[in-house]
C-alpha cells in the first residue's frame, strides 16, 4: 500500500465511525471528491498564498458542502497539504461502508447493452450467488463478442466467446 492510501485510509476509518454512529458524511464528502479533482481546484487547495480555513471554504462552497465535519476534515487537510488524498478517503469509505452492509460492487462488461430487465436478473443471480447484496457497473465491449466478464474484487470470471477462444487457442497451441 503506498503512504498516500496509508494515510488515506486513517482518514476513512475515522469517518467511518462517524457513519457507523450514524452521521453521514459521505455524500458531502463524494461531492468535494469529485470537486477537488479538478485541475482549478486542485490550484487553489495547493496555493499557500491564502490561508488553509479559505481554501476550503472556497473549495467546500463550490462542492455545496453542508456538514462542518466534512470542511473541517478539508481544513486539516488543506493545513497539512494532503488535500490531495480526497479521492482516496472517499474511495475507502464507500469501500468501507458497503462492506459494512455485505454489499459487494462487481464490475460486468457485456458484448451489447443490457436492458434492464435482464440487469435486473443478473444482479439477483449474483447477490444469490455470493450471499451478499450487489451493485454492478456494467460497460459495454464489442471485443468479447458475446458472453461476460465479472470482475468481483480481485477475481475475474472470464465467460466471453473471446475468452473461450482463446483458451481453446491456447489448448491447440500446446
Amino acid at each position: 500500500m503506498s503512504a498516500e492510501r496509508s494515510i488515506a485510509s486513517r482518514y476513512a476509518a475515522a469517518l467511518f465511525e462517524l457513519h457507523q454512529e450514524g452521521v453521514d458524511v459521505a455524500a458531502d464528502l463524494h461531492k468535494l471528491a469529485q470537486v477537488a479533482q479538478n485541475e482549478d481546484a486542485q490550484a487553489l487547495l495547493m496555493n499557500a498564498q491564502y490561508t488553509a480555513e479559505d481554501r476550503a471554504k472556497i473549495v467546500a462552497k463550490a462542492a455545496a458542502v453542508e456538514d462542518e465535519r466534512v470542511l473541517r476534515l478539508l481544513v486539516l487537510l488543506c493545513s497539512r497539504n494532503k488535500s490531495t488524498l480526497l479521492p482516496y478517503i472517499d474511495e475507502m469509505l464507500e469501500a468501507m461502508i458497503r462492506e459494512s452492509n455485505a454489499q459487494v460492487m462487481i464490475d460486468v462488461t457485456v458484448a451489447t447493452d443490457m436492458d434492464s430487465v435482464l440487469t435486473a436478473k443478473l444482479k439477483e443471480s449474483i447477490s444469490t450467488g455470493l450471499g451478499k447484496k450487489v451493485d454492478l457497473n456494467v460497460t459495454t465491449d464489442a471485443s468479447i463478442v458475446g458472453g461476460l466478464i465479472l470482475n468481483i474484487g480481485d477475481r475475474q470470471i472470464d465467460h466471453s466467446v473471446r475468452g473461450r477462444l482463446n483458451g481453446l487457442k491456447r489448448a491447440l497451441s500446446v
